[in-house]
Order: structure tokens, then C-alpha cells, then sequence
């Protein structure tokens, strides 16, 4: 996957005016190498990421001229605006491991789940690993197949690794277990008078909104 960038200066308060051109700024570091800031087409930045994910080496081509193995290492977000806004890459050196972090994915389908008596649990959803830049897995396929009863588990133990990979995290950390399932508390109804009364926390996010769409006119 190639991505297209140019040097640029630090910009400051003309970060608005880039996001509003479609541009998007970015920098470039790594092991030995001088924080670089580049600027980016963002919708193109956007399509690459959709397929490299955090996992997947791009070749950034900066000028046209030069191209270097990067990672994306962190995508800033505003609160109010849709898409990133600022994007850090890691410059690769292939022959030098680097720790990253790998998706879990569960796939299949537990017994107990399917048939509505468990929910699944899963305190952790990416897996703290290092190896070459080359051989980082894409993700971590966990097959909840075999859990075929209620207190069911997987640890980090369980994870096929494939070779050159060395996993950091504790190899007793719970991935995904099967638990009972949850017990939802069903409520009186409220007589029609008590229910008509709005709740005070529903009376205070009324009385917040013009405060909200104060600040979003300022900005």
C-alpha cells in the first residue's frame, strides 16, 4: 500500500484551514531517524488506512522521490469533527524488531451463547507483541467454538503464535470467557402522572444544550 506526502513547516493555527482544504497534517518519526512533518491528502490517508489498519506496513512516498516502510502509530480525533485530524507514522527499519499491538478477533459461536443461556466476555481485544516489522500478524484469530460451556475461557497462553513473534503480554491474561447471563431488573411501571416528569438528569442535559451549541458557533 502506497500513500503519497510532502514536507511541510509547523503549521500551528493553520491546521483549520488544511482540514478544510482536504489536506492533512501529519509527522514521521522513528528509531535513529529526525521527526519529519508531512502533509497528506486526507480522504487518500482514509482508503490506505481502511486496509493497513495498525498492523500493516504503507510505503510513504515523500516528494515522489523517496519512499520509506511506516506504521501508523496514533490518529488524532476532535470531538466535534468526523475523521482524524493529525496522524503519527513509525519509520521502520526492517531488520530491527518493534513491539506493536495486534487485534483479537473472536469468530465461531459458542453453544451456550447461541442458545441465549451466556454472554461473552472479553477484557481484551489486542495482544502487546514484538517481532520484525515483516512478520507482524494481522490480527489474532480466537475461535469461541470450543467453549461449549458457561465458565469457558481462553488466556494469552492459548494464542497460536506464529513464528518470530514473541508475545509480551502475561500469558495468564483472560481473553474471552463465557459467562452466565446477565440478569436484567425489570422495573415497576410509574403511574401515568410520574412518568410524565421528566427525570433530573434529563432536565440538566436540557439545560445544557444551548451551552453546547454556544461553543460549537465560538469554535
Amino acid at each position: 500500500m502506497q500513500l503519497k506526502a510532502s514536507p511541510r513547516q509547523p503549521l500551528g493555527k493553520r491546521s483549520r484551514r488544511m482540514l478544510r482544504e482536504g489536506k492533512l497534517p501529519a509527522i514521521v518519526y522513528g528509531h535513529n531517524t529526525e521527526a519529519t512533518p508531512i502533509t497528506l491528502d486526507r480522504l487518500e490517508f482514509q482508503k490506505v488506512f481502511v486496509k493497513s489498519g495498525r498492523t500493516h506496513l504503507v510505503d510513504l512516498v515523500l516528494d515522489g522521490d523517496r519512499t520509506e516502510k511506516v506504521l501508523v502509530r496514533e490518529i488524532q480525533t476532535h470531538p466535534r469533527r468526523l475523521g482524524p485530524i493529525h496522524v503519527d507514522f513509525y519509520q521502520v527499519n526492517l531488520q530491527e524488531k518493534i513491539e506493536v499491538d495486534v487485534p483479537i478477533h473472536l469468530v465461531g459461536e459458542s453453544g451456550p451463547v447461541k442458545q441465549g443461556d451466556a454472554d461473552i466476555l472479553q477484557p481484551m481485544h489486542s495482544v502487546r507483541v514484538e517481532c520484525l516489522p515483516s512478520d507482524i500478524p494481522e490480527a489474532f484469530q480466537v475461535d469461541i467454538t470450543p467453549l461449549e460451556e458457561i465458565e469457558a475461557e481462553l488466556r494469552v497462553s492459548d494464542l497460536k503464535v506464529p513464528g518470530g513473534v514473541t508475545v509480551l503480554d502475561d500469558p495468564e491474561e483472560l481473553i474471552v470467557k463465557i459467562v452466565h447471563k446477565r440478569e436484567l431488573k425489570v422495573e415497576e411501571e410509574l403511574p401515568a402522572a410520574e412518568a410524565a416528569v421528566p427525570a433530573e438528569g434529563e432536565v440538566a442535559a436540557e439545560g445544557e444544550a444551548p451551552a453546547a451549541e454556544e461553543a460549537e458557533t465560538e469554535e
